[in-house]
């Protein structure tokens, strides 16, 4: 735990032993980011916190006017093609006076922006495993792919503790609902990721778990007292500064009790600077989250929402709405007019530039070689262990009446087999005449193995939506497990088991997505192969969190 501890403390110290007052700054705190903040001018200066975005959708003209003309510190990536990424960011950085900070929205992984690549497991099914060290070598591995595609820092993870079922936007982004397991998985994943070599940010503070609105669309409220917040949103906050995570990042929520001005946590003084800063005395980077979102730029001016967060306490300003570079200029002006000092903006200024420095980024970046980019992505380590973590969080609700044991040969695939049960997967465009023709299938069979699908669509193909609402789904297969003995796999959410008739079915299993590793695993464990050691990560069904197949029945 010591050398843990150690390694990401490490970089929290060098990158703010100049971040005081003072103008006078020894040899041994880094004279190296100090002369190059003394020979910046304000607008330089100011354009280095700015972090936007960029995808495969961006044009070179747009991004090249925000390097050259706007000097923006970096950008996050949205969505790209492993090769064409290569060339383009290659392409840009050579645009840029100083290099870019290459940041990346990856939860689960590069494949969250990267389609063609596996996706590691979402954190709610890295919640069903009970290891800790196995949470931290996703984090490693997870850092493989992330350098090779050269970017420095992932958003991730978020720590907040999804313990309202309804929360629209959270779900299986979280550990699950237990404040000791977010906290504990949430470091070991971001010391995986940091001693991998890439930063992180553990988000969204001060705890976006208990909400039942997206603040991608509105503004979230908590409206819990201090005591509760303490108890529990902040809770994994605290154990990621304690641990050394390298940023925090600040979301868009409403709440009474730490800012009685309602106005957003973005762009909240009390909540930024009096309570993340100074109270939790916490001396990393504050980032925002992405200020486009409705739940803060439907707030205030979309050009003056920057500005606010900056004067809030925020060091880093991340997809400003509209127009950059308003924002961008904004900022600027009023630190000219005296609203802001400038040496508020050069103390996140030497923020952003140590960590740079840290990265080996702050003068120079080599090109991202595209050669073997997807054999180097997708090597047999990666896949390894990511099966690895399939086989390991696979989840036992309700044993089936046929054996599952290894040493026995009446394992429920030997009865598939022998042609006396059979397995279906449903489509995700899940129709009732799907569902009909499932069923009609499985006619005449001892048992039938239904494959539930989530029933969220894949991102940018809306047309993998179901045509019935998940509550038409549940009744459906609650009612043909009432007239047919089956198994029911579980490839979503856990909670599902709120929402399905569980004394209907024969035998219960959760395999949290629909991945091919996970289908994989799930059929191991209906075959015999290996033991389903998961562990519910959240209370549902009326079982508790910390459910697994010992106490199944």
């Amino acid at each position: 735990m010591q050398r843990f501890l150690f390694a990401t403390l490490a970089l929290t110290m060098f990158i703010f032993s100049s971040c005081s007052n003072q103008a006078k700054v020894s040899p041994e705190s880094g004279d190296k980011v100090e002369t190059i903040i003394n020979n910046m001018s304000l607008k330089e200066k100011v354009g280095q916190l700015f972090i936007v975005n960029y995808s495969s959708y961006s044009t070179n003209r747009e991004i090249s006017r925000l390097i050259k003309r706007d000097k923006v510190g970096g950008l996050i990536l949205m969505e790209s093609d492993p090769v064409e990424h290569c060339e383009r960011m290659n392409a840009l950085q050579k645009k840029a006076d100083i290099p870019l900070l290459i940041t990346i929205d990856g939860e689960w992984g590069a494949s969250m922006r990267f389609d063609t690549l596996t996706q590691y497991p979402r954190n709610m099914q890295l919640g069903a495993l009970s290891s800790e060290a196995l949470v931290y070598e996703v984090g490693k591995s997870m850092a493989t792919q992330f350098r090779r595609l050269g970017i420095h820092v992932n958003y991730a993870p978020t720590v907040d503790i999804n313990n309202n079922p309804k929360n629209p936007v959270i779900g299986t982004r979280s550990f699950g609902d237990d404040r000791e397991k977010v906290a504990k998985y949430g470091s070991a994943l971001f010391r995986g990721l940091q001693d991998g070599g890439v930063g992180t940010s553990a988000k969204h503070f001060p705890g976006h778990g208990d909400t039942e609105v997206d603040s991608h669309k509105a503004l979230p409220l908590l409206p819990f007292g201090r005591e509760r917040l303490d108890s529990l949103e902040l809770y994994p906050f605290k154990q990621a500064i304690a641990d050394g995570v390298w940023m925090i990042m600040v979301g868009h929520l409403s709440i009474p009790a730490l800012d009685s001005t309602l106005i957003p946590s973005s762009i909240s003084y009390p909540i930024i600077t009096n309570l993340l800063k100074e109270e939790l005395g916490y001396k990393g980077i504050v980032i925002t989250d992405a200020l486009n979102m409705k739940g803060v730029s439907e707030y205030i001016p979309a050009e003056t929402v920057a500005t606010e967060s900056f004067k809030a306490g925020s060091d880093l300003l991340l997809m400003p709405p509209k127009n950059y570079h308003k924002s961008i200029n904004n900022l600027y002006k009023a630190v000219k007019r005296g609203e802001i000092s400038e040496e508020r903006v050069n103390e996140s200024l030497r923020k952003m530039l140590k960590l740079k420095e840290h990265l080996g980024i702050l003068e120079s970046v080599e090109d991202i070689s595209p050669e073997n980019i997807f054999a180097d992505l997708e090597n047999k380590e990666v896949l390894d262990l990511i099966q690895e973590v399939s086989d390991s969080s696979v989840t036992l609700i309700k044993t089936p009446s046929y054996p599952l044991d290894k040493n026995n040969k009446r394992s429920l695939y030997q009865k598939i087999a022998d042609s006396k049960a059979i397995a279906i997967e449903l489509d995700k465009r899940i129709s009732t005449e799907s569902l009909d023709a499932a069923k009609a299938s499985a006619e005449g069979k001892e048992c039938v193995v239904l494959y539930l699908p989530e029933l969220r669509a894949p991102k940018n193909d809306r047309e993998l939506y179901s045509k019935l609402s998940p509550d038409e789904i549940y009744a459906y297969i609650s009612n043909w497990a009432k007239e047919q003995k089956m198994v029911l796999a579980i490839m979503d959410t856990p909670y599902v088991l709120d929402k399905i008739d569980i004394p209907a079915f024969d035998g219960i299993i959760v395999g949290y997505s629909t991945s091919e590793m996970n289908k994989r695993s799930v059929s191991k464990v209906l075959n015999g192969e290996i033991v389903p050691h998961g562990v519910l990560p959240v209370v549902a069904g009326g079982f508790p969190n910390g459910y697994n197949y010992k106490n199944a029945k």
